[in-house]
C-alpha cells in the first residue's frame, strides 16, 4: 500500500501549549499511549449504531492511521484512515466527546485525517455519516456507496458476522489539485530529539 513513515507531528490548527488560551485543544497524530481513550471515546457511539465497534487490538493494530484531540491530557475527538487501495481511503472512527461537541473539533480531527491521506499520496477518500451537514460543511460531495464495492464487502462480512448496521449516507472529496500545505510543529519529544542532535 504506502509508505506509513510519515512522521508523526503535531497539526497546528489550534493555539500551540504556552500560548494565551492553552487550554485549547491539540491536534497531532496519536501514538501507542492513545490507544485505551481512542476505544472509550469510539465505544460511545457504537450502541446506537453510529459507529462500528473496534477492540483496543484493531485501534493498536492501526494507530498510525488515527488523528486525535487532545485537552489537558485527555483524548477528546479522534479519526482514522481506513486505505482500501493507493489511491481511495475513508475517513472512518470520526468520534468527538459529548462535553466537547460544537467546538468544530470534528472538522479538525477531518483535516487532520485529508493531511495524513495527501502526505501517503490518497487521490479520493470517502466518508459514511448520518449527519449531512457535517461532511457537505467540508467540501464533500454526496455519492453512492455502490461506488465503492470494497467497502460493501467489508459490510457483507460484518452482516453476516451478526453486526447490525445503520443506513448512512455516502460523501466524497477528491483530494488531488491544489490545496495548501498546513504549517507542521513537531511533538515534545521531537523536539527535544533535535535539540539533542543540536547540541
Amino acid at each position: 500500500m504506502h509508505n506509513h513513515s510519515v512522521p508523526s507531528t503535531t497539526l497546528p490548527f489550534t493555539q500551540r501549549p504556552g500560548q494565551a488560551g492553552s487550554q485549547a485543544p491539540v491536534v497531532r497524530a496519536a501514538g501507542r499511549a492513545d490507544v485505551e481513550q481512542i476505544h472509550e471515546l469510539v465505544s460511545q457511539y457504537v450502541a446506537d449504531g453510529s459507529m462500528l465497534p473496534r477492540t483496543p487490538e484493531q485501534i493498536a493494530l492501526n494507530i498510525d492511521n488515527y488523528v486525535v484531540a487532545v485537552k489537558r491530557g485527555r483524548v477528546v475527538a479522534c479519526a482514522a484512515l481506513e486505505e482500501y487501495s493507493p489511491s481511495l481511503a475513508e475517513v472512518s472512527s470520526v468520534a468527538v466527546s459529548p462535553s466537547e461537541h460544537g467546538h468544530g473539533l470534528g472538522t479538525l480531527v477531518v483535516l487532520g485525517i485529508e493531511r495524513l491521506a495527501r502526505a501517503r499520496d490518497v487521490e479520493e477518500i470517502f466518508a459514511l455519516s448520518l449527519i449531512d451537514k457535517f461532511f457537505l460543511g467540508l467540501d464533500y460531495s454526496p455519492t453512492e456507496i455502490s461506488r465503492y464495492p470494497e467497502k460493501l464487502s467489508r459490510y457483507e462480512v460484518l452482516t453476516n458476522a451478526g453486526v447490525s448496521l445503520v443506513p448512512k449516507r455516502c460523501f466524497q472529496k477528491n483530494l488531488g489539485g491544489d490545496w495548501k500545505m498546513v504549517e507542521m510543529a513537531s511533538k515534545p519529544s521531537e523536539k527535544k530529539q533535535r535539540a539533542r542532535r543540536a547540541s
